[in-house]
């Protein structure tokens, strides 16, 4: 735009405008990669639900099921070699041998199930697979008609379907599943698992609407006692709803999880807000490790005013240096992202500031509950620590 145009306050809108432009047009995970990298990520974790119909005790029970459970293993390994390199592939490799034999050698289900959840979620940690929204997870209600209309004549009124691989009300088999399971058998980009008339034109928010559904079916009938939230924060919120097991948690936060991802509208106000924020800065930051700077711009600013500008006037009568210093740290990461500054810089700014909000957090617990916070924090730190070796190896190996 010329600099003599009288229009000056709209310099701001078209500058913005052309970060949008730019940002969407970054090079990104292929599109193409990403679908592969579900499906396998899908196959691994059907591997870990169906095992125990397929296996008792270290013999055959369905040996049709248990000869598929081997060609998801089979397929998953040609999947992973047909995608590109990346620093851990090899070792990926390693981890879905390791699964292959355990199959093939009838192993105990808990080994089986741990091995096939590990690969999963290195599949989708090394492929930078975003598993979980940005915004807050739809009701169920919204996918109601269209799971009577595409769902309900495979798995059952209310996922009650007499075969054990269509039923959707089996409270342990679910409990091996995330929510983001239920949204990934969903990709309308492959037809593996459904034809296109089901899932073939999906959006993003009729996906996780349906997934919510789902996991209702098998979710307990009372609410978790409030005292739960307080205990397993990380589980009120995204993205912990979405990505978590809820068999791989103690009983208590297992049964509350259950309760919770089924009805996500009865969990706003048990999420604090600096919550919310590191939530947000985790899949921010996933996003640009992925490439998706465009989502990582909209979902840091999703944190700073859904989640820390709400927490921020009490922060500042507990910590007002605290306050500044992360006031300072959201811009700064802000006009990193707009500036296109080195991916290190803005990754050091990511780390930065998910560690004071996560402080933050934790220096406004109660002091009975402060220890307690740390499990959530884990979620987050490990999540990022994973991701991060990732991308930091990738990144000097292309230099």
């Amino acid at each position: 735009m010329p600099s003599t145009h009288p229009r000056q306050r709209y310099l701001p809108v078209l500058a913005l405008c052309l970060f949008w432009g730019w940002a969407w047009a970054q090079p990104a995970v292929d599109q193409q990669n990403r679908s592969t990298a579900a499906r396998a990520v899908n196959l691994l974790s059907f591997v870990a639900v169906d095992y125990p119909e397929a296996v008792v005790g270290g013999a055959i029970r369905d040996r049709s099921l248990y000869r598929q459970l081997q060609g998801n293993v089979e397929v998953a390994t040609s999947l992973l070699q047909a995608l590109p390199d990346k620093p851990g592939r090899a070792q990926l490799l390693e981890n879905l041998r390791a699964l292959a034999q355990a199959v093939d050698k009838r192993a105990p289900v808990a080994e089986v199930r741990q091995r096939a959840n590990t690969a999963a979620d290195r599949f989708a940690a090394l492929y930078q697979l975003p598993r979980s929204p940005a915004e807050p997870l739809p009701p169920a209600g919204e996918a109601l008609a269209l799971y009577q209309d595409r769902c309900q004549h495979c798995h059952g009124v209310r996922g009650d379907a007499p075969q054990a691989e269509r039923k959707l009300n089996d409270p342990a088999r679910m409990a091996n599943l995330s929510l983001y399971d239920f949204y990934n058998v969903l990709e309308p980009t492959r037809n593996d698992a459904h034809d296109a008339d089901v899932d073939g034109d999906l959006s993003h928010r009729e996906r996780w609407a349906l997934a919510v559904m789902v996991a209702g079916f098998a979710a307990p009938e009372s609410a978790p006692a409030l005292e739960r939230a307080r205990e397993y924060p990380a589980l009120v919120g995204l993205p912990g709803a979405a990505i978590l097991r809820p068999a791989e948690l103690p009983s208590q936060a297992r049964d509350a999880l259950m309760w919770w991802r089924a009805h996500p509208q009865e969990t706003a106000h048990l999420q604090h807000p600096l919550a919310r924020a590191a939530g947000l800065l985790y899949l921010a930051q996933s996003a640009y490790r992925g490439g998706d700077t465009a989502s990582a711009y909209h979902q840091v600013m999703l944190g700073l005013r859904e989640g820390y500008a709400q927490a921020r006037p009490q922060l500042v009568s507990r910590n007002p240096a605290l306050a500044a210093q992360l006031d300072q740290q959201w811009q700064e990461l802000r006009q990193s992202i707009l500036d296109r500054a080195p991916s290190n810089e803005v990754i050091d700014k990511f780390q930065r500031l998910l560690g004071n909000v996560v402080r933050a957090r934790e220096q406004m617990q109660p002091s009975s509950g402060s220890a307690v916070y740390a499990w959530a924090a884990v979620l987050f730190v490990a999540a990022l620590g994973v991701g991060g070796l990732l991308w930091y190896r990738l990144r000097r190996r292309r230099r």
